[in-house]
């Protein structure tokens, strides 16, 4: 056994402090100092975590094989470690006593080895959504029936239609009649599909069928998201009532702001509980939860644990993005991308509040996937048509779909362009030029702190991002951001050394709940009416100055990682690929990337980095669906 961690390192590739002092730690505890085959087991699962794993599945590939040790790498004269046979190795651990009731530090079940804490909340979760998809359905008789389906009805008016049209299924429609009969509902579909859109109508049928004001919460996990919910919140209700599409007494009842999770929850400072929990539940009677694949699994148990039976749950997100950061892949887990259809009682149901003939499973499939009743998944984007050009290289590419991909890209002519190699520097020049300098000139303004000339600086900030894939690096984020600034320099735009300068674009990287600041939320630098340079932060309709001695901590942001744009949309996005190949390379980091873009996307990068970034599919390891679906 390794004395030290430098002994670990000169063995194992890769290997992280964190790794080796848990597999230290409870090899101790359980009396195991020198067993070898434990001690690695558990050194693999802490990395399965830190690479969003729950839990470390032996008969993984990277596992598997025979003839490859773990960690090995020959380059550098490290001989890694050989794993044995998984029915060895199945074995040994069983003969451990690692099984849940054991209360050992490890939890050993189903070829899946859990750290307990990790098993927990997996456990804990599954058997939340297990019972909440097989709490009853609303109550069922004609009268209510009748009003919901008029409901239904006000909202989805009927209009004259192409006779190609009339048969087409409006899923979002279905979304809003699944969420009337069913107590925890996912809403699923791709960007452009009508997610906030769709709830915006569930919540004033909810709203409409009831005969008091229900106390709603909006919530999604960053503050840029939250932000984005509200203004796609706020628009829906003013498009519902600009067509008369429902009561203006009933949309004022929708509430106007979204909050993040854990605003909602209420962090307690120096601890990992909030003041919403299993003994203290959340005050509302409907939780709307968005953006959910990039909520991780601690953080989704500890919502569902503080949310009270009576609540009703919705939840939107877009299986095909990323997953979380931490552990956990909770909507991929939650929602398969194709619905093969309802219960034969769901269906009939979601017939006689729709009119349409609903999908209903094959008979072999009833019981296997009953409990699917909760997902509805839109499949028409508004925003990516079927000709658009960035909705057709999404799709390409979440396809794996390389060469397809790659020649889509190439062919653009409208919505997507390819930048040549060797052209990098000059493209960053006229991005700058297009859409950096006119930002600037917002700020050269007489009146620069008039609410109007900060908001019209807030909306050039977001006709146009660079997004990496990585922070580090030549193309990476902080290399950029770098490059953008030099210019502005150059052209008098920037004339203090210090960081805080005058229209900087800055993005909080840290939640910070004494000042209503979280990780994600994006600001200007800016003078106030007393020319004090402050920064401000947009606020509904308002903008909010905070002294930068108050700010938390944030980084400049003219260019951002693709993993901190969810929930995000930008009219021009230039997506920027790494020259080297990169483990965070994946379609479904492109995927997310490509998809930020509402109008116009470039991409610079070459053939060889967007292969074998179209062809490295994530693939998380949890045994969450098993337990929701048992």
């Amino acid at each position: 056994m390794y004395r030290t961690f430098q002994q670990c390192q000169q063995k194992l590739d890769s290997s992280e402090a964190i790794d080796y002092f848990l597999a230290r730690q409870i090899c101790q505890a359980m009396k195991q100092d020198q067993n070898h085959l434990l001690f690695h087991s558990i050194m693999a699962t802490s990395q399965a975590l830190r690479n969003g794993h729950t839990c470390l599945k032996l008969d993984s590939e990277s596992l598997t094989d025979a003839e490859t040790a773990f960690w090995q790498n020959p380059e550098e004269n490290k001989e890694g470690y050989l794993f044995p046979t998984t029915d060895d190795w199945h074995q040994q651990l069983f003969e451990m006593t690692l099984a849940s009731e054991c209360n050992q530090p490890l939890v050993y079940e189903k070829n899946r080895l859990y750290i307990r804490r990790y098993w927990h909340f997996e456990e804990e979760l599954g058997e939340a959504i297990h019972a909440l998809l097989h709490k009853p359905v609303t109550e069922d008789n004609d009268s209510v029936s009748g009003q919901a389906k008029q409901v239904i009805e006000q909202l989805f008016p009927k209009l004259l239609t192409d006779e190609n049209d009339k048969n087409e299924l409006d899923w979002q429609k279905i979304a809003v009649a699944n969420a009337l009969i069913h107590p925890f509902t996912i809403i699923a579909g791709g960007p452009g599909t009508g997610k906030t859109f769709t709830v915006t109508k569930i919540l004033a049928a909810l709203q409409s069928l009831s005969d008091t004001t229900l106390r709603i919460a909006m919530v999604a996990p960053t503050g840029k998201a939250a932000q984005r919910l509200n203004e796609s919140i706020q628009k829906a209700k003013s498009v519902l009532m600009m067509n008369n599409l429902m009561s203006d007494e009933v949309l004022n009842r929708i509430p106007d702001t979204a909050s993040t999770l854990h605003r909602l929850l209420g962090v307690i400072p120096g601890t990992h509980n909030f003041r919403y929990n299993e003994h203290r539940k959340l005050p509302f009677d409907v939780v709307l939860v968005d953006e959910i694949s990039m909520i991780d699994l601690p953080l989704m148990t500890r919502l569902i644990r503080a949310i009270d039976e009576h609540c009703q749950i919705i939840m939107l997100g877009d299986a095909d993005q990323l997953p979380s950061v931490a552990a956990g892949s909770i909507l991929a887990d939650l929602a398969p991308r194709q619905l093969p259809g309802y219960s034969l009682d769901s269906s009939q149901k979601l017939c006689d509040l729709t009119g349409f003939d609903i999908p209903v499973l094959g008979a072999s499939n009833q019981d296997s996937y009953l409990s699917l009743d909760h997902l509805t998944v839109l499949q028409k984007s508004h925003r990516f048509d079927g000709g658009g050009e960035i909705g057709l290289l999404a799709k390409a590419v979440i396809s794996g779909h390389s060469e397809q991909s790659w020649n889509l890209l190439k062919q653009g002519k409208e919505q997507i362009e390819w930048i040549q190699s060797n052209s990098f520097s000059h493209w960053i020049e006229a991005m700058v030029e297009q859409y950096f300098v006119p930002l600037f000139h917002h700020k050269m303004e007489q009146n620069t702190s008039d609410i109007q000339t900060i908001n019209d600086a807030f909306q050039q900030l977001n006709e146009f991002r660079f997004l990496a894939a990585t922070r580090l690096g030549d193309q990476g984020v902080i290399a950029i951001n770098d490059m953008v600034e030099q210019s502005l320099r150059s052209k008098g735009f920037i004339t203090s050394r210090n960081e805080f300068y005058p229209g900087r674009p800055i993005m909080v990287t840290e939640n910070h709940y004494n000042v209503g600041l979280y990780n994600g939320d994006t600001g200007l630098l800016w003078h106030n009416e007393q020319g004090k340079l402050q920064a401000v932060f947009p606020d509904n309709d308002s903008v909010r100055w905070l002294s930068l001695g108050r700010l938390p901590k944030v980084e400049t942001v003219y260019a951002m990682t693709i993993h901190k744009t969810q929930g995000s949309e930008f009219s021009h996005v230039g997506l920027v690929l790494p020259e080297r190949d990169s483990l965070i390379l994946s379609r479904e980091l492109l995927y997310t990337g490509i998809t930020r873009a509402s109008k116009q996307l470039s991409l610079w990068g070459n053939w060889s980095i967007w292969n074998l970034g179209v062809r490295r599919k994530i693939e998380r390891y949890s045994g969450l669906a098993e337990r929701v679906f048992k």
